[in-house]
Parts: structure tokens; C-alpha cells; sequence
């Protein structure tokens, strides 16, 4: 039982780096590797969550909500993270022009109010970060 409980947060570990990664790849983004690495973020999130990022854009609440019930809660907390960034970077035409930027910041606040109804660790950098977004919510 110990051996399977380690295997499991291994493989939890495993998706925090690849999101990490994902978050790091998106915060350097400048307007000339923005297809490449946008695409590359797409197809890692495809892979390992199942999770396009389209599905920010374009999924409904409820619907994203059941998508992403049954991950892990640091994997939650980094999409949150991800989807920050890619609000922040959204002056990049690239990211701009593909993806919506009140869309991306309604899902984070989503995340962030799934997490904060379903978690009992609270976080201040996670209500930091939800009172920026709504801001963008608010333009």
C-alpha cells in the first residue's frame, strides 16, 4: 500500500513540474515564438490533463468544472497559475488574437473559487491573484 501511495505522488510531482514548466514556457513568451510555444503548451496540456487550451475559451462553467473535478489540487492550483499568465501575456498578439482574455480570467476565478469551496488549505496568493483577474473581468 505504501509503495502505490509513493507511485501516486510521484506521478502528482511528475504533472506539477510539467505545469511549472508550461508556466515558466508562457512567462517568457515575446510576440515572435508565441505560435510554437503556445502550440507546445497545447499539446503538453493535451497529453497530460486531457486539456486543450481552447477548453478555457470555450467550455461553459459547468462543463470545465467536470472536467477538471477529479484533478489533483496542486495541478488545479498551477492551471490556475498558467491561466494567470497567459492573462498577463495576453498583450502579445498571438495570445490576444487566440484567446479571450476576460474567458481565461473568468475560468481561473472559477478554479480559484472550486478550490477555495473543496480545499482547507486557503491561500492569499490565490485570493491575490483572483482579485487581479477580476479586474480584467470588469473591462
Amino acid at each position: 500500500m505504501a509503495v502505490e501511495r509513493d507511485f501516486i505522488k510521484r506521478e502528482i510531482e511528475k504533472l506539477v513540474l510539467v505545469l511549472t514548466s508550461l508556466i515558466d514556457k508562457m512567462s517568457r513568451l515575446k510576440s515572435g515564438n508565441t505560435q510554437n510555444s503556445m502550440e507546445e503548451v497545447n499539446q503538453t496540456l493535451k497529453s497530460a490533463f486531457d486539456l486543450k487550451l481552447e477548453d478555457f475559451n470555450e467550455m461553459d462553467s459547468q462543463d470545465f468544472l467536470k472536467k477538471i473535478r477529479n484533478l489533483h489540487e496542486s495541478h488545479i492550483e498551477k492551471l490556475i497559475e498558467l491561466l494567470y499568465t497567459m492573462v498577463q501575456s495576453a498583450e502579445l498578439t498571438e495570445v490576444n488574437r487566440n484567446y479571450n482574455k476576460a474567458m481565461l480570467s473568468e475560468k481561473a476565478v472559477l478554479l480559484i473559487d472550486f478550490l477555495h469551496a473543496n480545499s482547507t488549505t486557503f491561500s492569499v496568493e490565490r485570493m491575490t491573484i483572483k482579485n487581479e483577474l477580476q479586474a480584467y473581468l470588469e473591462e
